[in-house]
């Protein structure tokens, strides 16, 4: 049998295989796929980063807000049930010294502005008791701290001591814009009667150390809820509890990617039962804490996830409406608006933002009785 040597060599040739073009060319797509699904897969990621991020910073700035509101509500109880009390400024003895964790003045909020946009502090303040605190109206024979022949000076009389147990830390008030005074209670209250004996705690010798009068009652603070709220500087919302009769206190981070916190008294400053101003300033007297309504806050939160590119062209702006005039707002479409602080770093713009508030009446503030001591109601007048 004959073979035909040029189809053999034909068919040979046929079985070579690819070329080294081919294969550079073939090598050159697949990098080119690969290149392309990288760039895919990368970006699909940082999309899904920045996602994730954010839904990150509206669950912090939310529960940041949450946070703020909860003990917001609880402002003044205890402590602004009359009216005359609030504004006044504390004074106590701790083992014969003032007290630096006391709070300057009995109220229910007080705000300490940062400077240049700088996040502020909110205090927060309320009675600790349980169950009830009631101002307890004082009668004769009232105390008096010089003396020195029957029991004026280690003992209340009053109308009636409800709500007061041993150990409390109790608040005297002379009356409106006047210093009041911290004790504790040294003994069970018996009926008509709270003990203040001399003590190497609170109960200094002569302290209180002013006389009472008609018109004088006593605040039960407890041992004092006292409650603040700040931005750190790694962006945390710290909360921190002194525990006042422990003189003691701890700190507590709870959300974090928190820029900045700001806060505002909600005043009426026309006598109208509505909020008309709405600005940090804290109150100077009585009359105008009388003036606060609610608390207004504010808290920026960012983005964990850092953007290659600037994704943030301005200062984050929180919207304040137009029904009221508030401090340091401009017109930004038909509403006014107030500018956060973001840059705060060099790369803020790299970060998105988002901005949570909250308006709570202090109901606390609403509710007082305003009861004048000594007076007995009337009955109506029959025609």
């Amino acid at each position: 049998m004959k073979h035909d040597a040029k189809a053999f060599s034909g068919a040979r040739r046929q079985h070579h295989g690819f070329t080294l073009v081919e294969l550079m060319v073939g090598m050159l797509v697949g990098l080119l796929s690969t290149l392309v699904i990288a760039n895919l897969l990368s970006s699909s990621e940082g999309s899904k980063r920045s996602a994730t991020s954010g839904s990150d910073a509206q669950v912090n700035g939310g529960l940041a807000v949450y946070a703020l509101q909860r003990q917001l509500k609880m402002a003044g109880y205890g402590l602004t049930t009359e009216g005359t009390a609030l504004g006044c400024l504390l004074s106590a003895r701790f083992g014969g010294a003032a007290l630096a964790s006391l709070p300057p003045t009995l109220a229910p909020v007080l705000i300490t502005a940062g400077a240049a946009g700088a996040p502020d502090t909110v205090r927060i303040l309320a009675s600790s008791k349980a169950s009830f605190a009631l101002p307890t109206r004082l009668i004769a024979p009232y105390y008096d701290p010089n003396d020195t022949v029957g029991d004026k000076a280690r003992r209340f009389a009053v109308a009636s001591s409800l709500g007061v147990n041993q150990g409390d830390l109790l608040v005297l008030v002379y009356g409106a814009d006047q210093a009041c005074q911290v004790f504790q209670a040294s003994n069970p209250p018996a009926v008509g009667q709270i003990d203040r004996l001399d003590a190497g705690s609170w109960n200094a010798a002569k302290f209180p150390d002013a006389v009472a009068a008609n018109g004088s009652y006593l605040v039960n603070m407890g041992s004092l809820n006292d409650n603040s709220f700040s931005v750190t500087a790694d962006f945390k919302l710290r909360q921190t509890q002194v525990n006042l009769a422990a003189q003691t206190s701890s700190d507590q981070d709870l959300q974090s990617n928190i820029v900045t916190l700001k806060a505002l008294y909600g005043k009426d400053t026309n006598g109208d039962d509505v909020v008309d101003t709405f600005d940090a300033v804290m109150p100077a007297n009585n009359a105008e804490w009388l003036q606060v309504r609610a608390v207004r806050v504010a808290v920026l939160a960012r983005s964990a996830q850092y953007e290659k590119e600037e994704v943030t062209a301005s200062a984050p702006l929180w919207d304040v409406g137009s029904f009221a005039a508030v401090a340091g707002s401009a017109a930004c479409g038909t509403s006014k608006c107030v500018a956060l602080k973001a840059n705060v770093t060099d790369d803020w713009k790299h970060y998105r933002y988002k901005v949570f508030d909250t308006l709570v009446p202090l109901r606390n503030q609403l509710w007082r009785s305003d009861f004048t001591s000594g007076a007995v109601p009337q009955p109506p007048a029959v025609p």
